[in-house]
């Protein structure tokens, strides 16, 4: 029983340090913590590797390899807990710090150079393996005790980080570890064999835990993960890993042969998630690379040409950002729409009959008419048709996600606003501040090109709206926490966030001054979230007002939404 159940630990403990960290890599790098997790993570699941292997095959100077992963781990694991900690305490406690990495160097090198260091280990496969008394003995326990003694030095006694709801995560995993040294040197001087199954399992505990306080930890402060992330994509790869183990155990593959088999599964996928992240941070990379690209447009007055300008580097950018091969933006000229910008798809100034390309919101092109066209997204002045853009077909898949939907929704929605500012002919003066809106509009459709809005945080933000005026409950949502909004109660808590979203909500505002109704089309996103939320205003009367359609009030609000989540989350980093 006692053989069966360490099996199990070290293959467990193996597989989901594994995966952990390599997870914790592809979503935290560069963040400090993240990669001192990484490195406990690895060096860890070496461990288990190796008493797994142990447990079947037993070898001499093994051990001193378990004994040296377990020092990197401790060592990571006090760094973790020393990266918490402002920079002026790290400074302090620098002499103590630069003693234990030295004291656990030292350890490494003699138990590494000296012959049987460990004595025993032949036919001892599930118990604590002894080392001799000596100088590597003295040295290991050393270091143990002030690792350990530094990490609740750090967790407790510099600005009490341990009690604070995010570092009692870190203080509660720090404990089992802690537990498991102890168990362990008491179980390398005792003359009758302690089963090992304790103290990897204490092991394991904290390791498990202090991953879970690192995920936690970009959530909440870096928002370089998700929780629901972590979790799903977790039981996933174990369970098929689990699924590899148990198929290589009916056909007989040798017990000893299911770690390695094990190792190599978690492996691979965890190479390729790590490959699609590096792939999806490239991809967001050169968004901001062509942000920064559209961020140089500039006209001196309000032209057909400098729109016609505006609309085709707008396209540029749509049709990279979605990997679209071909698309074209269309204006309303009369009674009919003539083709303003195109790549790749029809012919600039073809002009197309207003019932023919009529619609209310995003939907398939007919594929008869516009050869290579996917999707349309109409936009919209009040309740006219003044743009359509037209995209073509994703080059690496099959269709658009929906969050590439949302983003063409949006990007229609503020191509809308310039092509309306445009038609608007006014006096020079007068002019001018539509050029600047103009500008500023083009401003937010970079944005949303190149930011990458979380759904769930966009949900999150909606569900704040409509509690806007309600404290205590505004107090106790998770916005409130993902914008880490403090107060001495929940009820002050949720007036603090109440006024971030007003603030955010205005800071939408176009100009000072409201202008009489019906607004343009640039007062579109403040009127409808200022109105609805901070007001509670019907929907019905907010329509009239904008004089728009019930189609075009639900799509400029989810963009309004969208757009002030983004803003949001830019403060929060901030």
């Amino acid at each position: 029983m006692l053989f069966q159940a360490t099996v199990l630990v070290d293959l467990t403990a193996m597989a989901i340090c594994l995966w952990m960290a390599f997870y914790l890599f592809a979503r935290g790098f560069p963040s400090k913590v993240t990669i001192r997790g990484v490195i406990l993570l690895l060096s860890l699941s070496a461990f288990f590797f190796g008493a797994y292997n142990n447990i079947f095959n037993q070898v001499s100077g093994t051990a001193v390899w378990r004994a040296v992963f377990l020092i990197i781990g401790i060592g990571a694991w006090y760094e973790i807990t020393l990266q918490l900690l402002s920079a002026q305490n790290r400074k302090n406690l620098l002499p103590w710090t630069v003693g234990i990495y030295t004291i656990g160097l030292v350890t490494i090198v003699l138990l590494l150079s000296t012959r049987n260091a460990f004595v025993g280990e032949q036919g001892n496969s599930i118990y604590v393996a002894h080392m001799g008394i000596g100088i590597p003995y003295i040295l290991y326990g050393i270091f143990e005790i002030a690792a350990c003694f530094g990490i609740f030095q750090n967790l407790l006694a510099h600005g009490k980080i341990g009690m604070t709801s995010q570092g009692k995560f870190f203080l509660f995993a720090s404990i089992f570890p802690v537990a498991g040294v102890t168990y362990g040197i008491v179980a390398l001087a005792m003359p009758s064999p302690m089963p090992r199954l304790v103290q990897d399992l204490m092991i394991f505990s904290g390791v498990f835990l202090m991953g879970i306080s690192v995920a936690r930890h970009q959530t909440l402060v870096e928002r370089r993960t998700t929780l629901q992330d972590f979790p799903i994509t977790s039981l996933t790869i174990l369970f098929l890993a689990a699924v590899y183990a148990l198929m290589a155990f009916r056909l007989g593959l040798p017990l000893q042969l299911v770690g390695p088999l094990v190792a190599f599964v978690v492996l691979t996928h965890a190479l390729y998630d790590l490959v699609r992240e590096f792939l999806e941070r490239l991809r967001i990379r050169n968004e901001g690379t062509l942000r920064k690209q559209l961020r140089k447009l500039e006209s001196e007055r309000s032209s057909e040409e400098s729109l016609r300008l505006r609309l085709q580097e707008g396209l540029s950018l749509l049709c990279n950002t979605l990997d679209s091969y071909s698309g074209f933006i269309a204006i309303k000229r009369g009674e009919d729409f003539v083709v303003a910008a195109s790549r790749q798809s029809v012919q600039l100034e073809r002009s197309f009959s207003s019932s023919d390309v009529a619609y209310e919101d995003i939907t398939h092109a007919p594929s008869e008419q516009f050869p290579g066209i996917q999707y349309f997204a109409p936009s919209f002045d009040g309740q006219i048709q003044i743009a359509l853009v037209g995209i073509g077909k994703p080059k690496s898949r099959l269709d658009y996600s929906h969050g590439d939907l949302d983003l063409l929704s949006e990007v229609a929605d503020q191509i809308g606003t310039i092509v309306s500012l445009s038609n608007v002919q006014l006096p020079i003066a007068q002019s001018e501040i539509n050029e600047k809106e103009a500008n500023m509009v083009t401003g937010e459709m970079i944005d949303a090109m190149g930011s990458n809005s979380d759904p769930e945080f966009v949900k999150i933000v909606e569900e704040g709206l409509r509690h806007l005026s309600d404290y205590i409950t505004l107090g106790q949502s998770l916005l409130a926490d993902k914008l880490d909004v403090k107060a001495g109660s929940h009820i002050e808590r949720g007036r603090e966030l109440q006024k971030v979203i007003v603030d955010s909500i205005e800071l939408l505002r176009p100009a000072d001054k409201r202008p009489p109704e019906p607004l343009p089309r640039v007062w579109y996103n403040h009127a409808v979230l200022h109105d609805a939320y901070v007001e509670g205003v019907p929907n019905r009367e907010i329509m009239a007002r904008l004089y728009i359609s019930e189609g075009t009030f639900n799509r400029t609000r989810r963009n309004a939404i969208r757009g002030l989540a983004r803003l949001l989350m830019e403060k929060r980093a901030g």
